[in-house]
């Protein structure tokens, strides 16, 4: 029984030892064209000059000379240093320390790590051979088939393809470069990802902004957390950006900021979408336009989808309003279905049940046009079933409609003059001071023109053969004190705050839904903007054509 006990314990040894020498790691064998055996401060070392190749496993080093530790299984390498790490790994240096045990090789001056069609470019790179990790310490480059990263410190993983860069990191692609203080890379997806303050720059002008992000560089695709666009005309800002470089796509959602740099002209809403090679940017989810104006007067416009168009000839530059229109300035409010907003003579073009409020005046038409001189308004044109009425001292109503109309607007954005043009009516409540009614002057003329003094009507003057008749008090009806067509819809006047939080809330006796369009006024429309259009821009403009997205 002992003698058993003794043979298997002697077994397990026998074992152990084997097990030992299993796992220590293999001997560094060398060869040269000169070796000589030499001592420095008590350390025993191999110099070895003239085609020096040095061997241990899959791992060969060539150098012109070296000297090898043979106690402690470490070379140091000079010359044309070259390691040869299996089937896919090569690395070139100056000067190499190479720890057997660990077989870790220390390489320094004009380091080039090569692996397929990547290349690693530094001064300073240690590369641990059993794990296939490169990590370098002074300032490193990574070339691939299709970018250049830079960085300070990084480390790249052979075997996955993945490395890590940080401080002053810069990528550059074909199409942008990136900075950035931290970066993964997946060289195989060619996919980054930036987890810290990020700038981007693309050829053509457009930059980025961001607190990081992913980058799909061969889709040429990025995804930000949250960050700011710049192009030539605009700034976009969102809390989640998404660009696709090559589609020439930009979409931003959530706090979304929309800045024009040339018109002083900013856009706020919920989400945004930026076609760059159209030039067309949509905003969407309350959006809200707000225009600085003299004296930092501002005017406030609000749809359901607002749409900015850019052209390199400016009068072709637009911004146009979809659904729900409101309008706020301080002297000047609105509502209507659609808007075309021409930046280049600032005029604004209110489409499909359009209503105005300057003060105690109200204007309606089947369409308006509005257009600002130095930021203030200079002239107004009703179009079509025109219709104007201001309230009086005596709380009466003066009632202007005609075919067309055409307002003038004094140097403080007040009305001066209405012309009014084709089948004219007024209703004129005559007043002696403030607050004595005398009568009411009823006219039909086909063209007149009304004078204004402090937003108060004051004086009309009738062509082509008037029809007049005065009414006096008692034998005035009130059947007779308004035109036919005449609404007071101030209840429906925007607030500053309506605009801004599109409360749409209000009731209008037309409900614009169901507003009926005239085609007399639909040719009006297109004429007017097809006027400023070229051929080549119609086509475009068909091409463009906005429609509200499916939610």
């Amino acid at each position: 029984m002992h003698k058993i006990k003794l043979l298997l314990l002697g077994v397990g040894i026998l074992l152990g030892t084997q097990t030992v020498h299993a796992q220590k790691k293999d001997k560094i064998r060398y060869k040269a064209d000169k070796l000589t055996n030499a001592k420095v401060e008590g350390k025993k070392f191999k110099k070895l000059i003239g085609k020096v190749v040095f061997t241990q496993n899959e791992t060969i080093v060539y150098c012109d000379s070296a000297y090898f530790y043979t106690k402690e299984n470490i070379m140091e390498a000079y010359g044309r240093v070259r390691i040869k790490d299996g089937d896919s790994v090569t690395i070139t240096a100056r000067k190499l320390i190479y720890e057997g045990d660990d077989e870790t090789a220390l390489l320094r001056e004009d380091v080039v790590y090569r692996r397929g069609r990547k290349r690693l470019y530094t001064d300073f790179l240690d590369y641990h051979m059993t794990t296939e990790v490169a990590e370098f310490k002074n300032d490193g480059k990574l070339v691939d088939e299709h970018n250049t990263l830079t960085s300070s410190y990084g480390i790249y993983y052979s075997r996955t393809e993945m490395a890590y860069f940080y401080n002053d990191v810069l990528l550059v692609s074909p199409d942008f470069n990136l900075r950035t203080d931290s970066l993964e890379y997946f060289s195989r997806s060619k996919v980054a990802v930036s987890k810290g303050p990020t700038y981007i720059d693309d050829r053509k002008g457009t930059t980025v902004d961001s607190k990081g992000g992913t980058y799909r560089t061969q889709r040429e695709q990025t995804t930000f957390a949250k960050g700011t666009i710049e192009t030539r005309n605009y700034i976009l800002v969102g809390n989640d950006i998404f660009i696709d470089e090559m589609k020439k796509y930009y979409t931003a959602k959530g706090d979304v900021v929309m800045t024009s740099k040339k018109d002083d002209i900013v856009i706020y809403g919920d989400e945004a979408v930026y076609d760059k090679e159209k030039g067309v940017s949509k905003v969407y989810g309350k959006p809200v336009m707000k225009k600085i104006m003299q004296d930092q007067d501002t005017l406030f416009m609000s749809a359901d989808t607002l749409v900015a168009i850019e052209n390199v000839d400016k009068d072709k530059e637009r911004v146009l309003g979809y659904h729900g229109i409101l309008i706020y300035q301080e002297a000047l409010q609105g509502k209507c279905d659609s808007v075309a907003y021409f930046l280049s003579d600032s005029t604004i073009h209110m489409y499909r049940d359009p209503v105005l409020w300057n003060e105690k005046s109200q204007m309606m038409a089947d369409s308006i046009d509005l257009t600002f001189r130095n930021d203030l308004l200079y002239k107004m044109k009703l179009r079509r079933q025109s219709f104007m009425a201001s309230l009086d001292t005596m709380g009466q109503y003066n009632q202007i409609k005609g075919r067309r109309m055409v307002g003038n607007f004094d140097d403080e954005g007040h009305i001066e003059s209405m012309d009014v043009e084709g089948n004219g009516e007024s209703h004129y409540f005559v007043l002696e001071g403030d607050s004595l009614f005398i009568g009411m002057n009823k006219i039909f003329c086909s063209r007149m023109k009304i004078l204004f003094e402090n937003n108060q009507m004051q004086n009309i003057t009738f062509y082509n053969q008037p029809e007049a008749k005065f009414i006096p008090p008692l034998e005035l009806l009130k059947s007779q004190h308004h035109l036919e067509g005449f609404t007071w819809r101030v209840d429906e006047k925007p607030t500053k705050q309506d605009v801004l939080t599109r409360n749409l809330e209000k009731k209008t006796s037309s409900q614009m839904e169901g507003v009926p369009v005239s085609d007399e006024m639909v040719e009006t429309v297109k004429r007017e903007v097809d006027k400023r259009l070229s051929p080549e821009q119609k086509k475009a403009l068909q091409r463009n054509n906005v429609q509200r997205p499916e939610r």
